[in-house]
């Protein structure tokens, strides 16, 4: 074998080598990327198991379900700053959401769902009066979601089951 043809040998050597280590890197990005997703769908557990545990609370409970057909105008201060703090957790928590959808940390589907559990909170008269007063807090791109996610009205009635 001359040296020309070792030199050739040597590049489809090397050439192989790099397509089979971009093949290699390529399954540990989509590794990553399941795993990743994974990872989100337990935190978007998380966040709700968390914001259901707030709702031991039996007072809490109370100031809830007031606020679904009353306004913050017509609760004493001290309610309404509980409720102001649920509502700015609940909150915070779908805004990560929000960010990590508009990454594409996981699939259309569940943000979709997430949406929609958003959504019936939103219907919530205290609510509205608290997004109101308090969105200013928010980036443009969540206020303008949320915004229409109140327009569009809930997927269901917050607290009546399907039978």
């Amino acid at each position: 074998m001359t040296l020309e043809q070792l030199y050739f040998l040597a590049g489809i050597v090397s050439s192989l080598a790099v397509i089979a280590s971009l093949v290699f890197v390529g399954f540990q990005l989509r590794h990553s990327a399941n795993q990743q997703r994974i990872a989100t769908a337990v935190s978007y557990y998380d966040f709700f198991r968390d914001h259901m545990k707030t709702l031991e609370e039996a007072s809490l409970v109370d100031l809830f379900l007031l606020g679904l057909e009353r306004g913050p105008e017509t609760f004493e201060p001290a309610e309404r700053t509980k409720l102001n703090v649920f509502y700015t957790m609940l909150t915070r928590g779908y805004q990560v959401m929000h960010y990590q959808a508009r990454k594409k940390v996981f699939e259309e589907d569940f943000w979709h769902h997430t949406q929609n559990h958003f959504r019936d909170h939103l219907a919530s008269k205290y609510y509205q009066g608290f997004w109101l007063a308090r969105r200013h807090h928010f980036p443009p791109g969540f206020r303008k979601l949320v915004d229409e996610l109140i327009e569009a009205g809930p997927t269901a009635p917050l607290l009546e089951m399907a039978s």
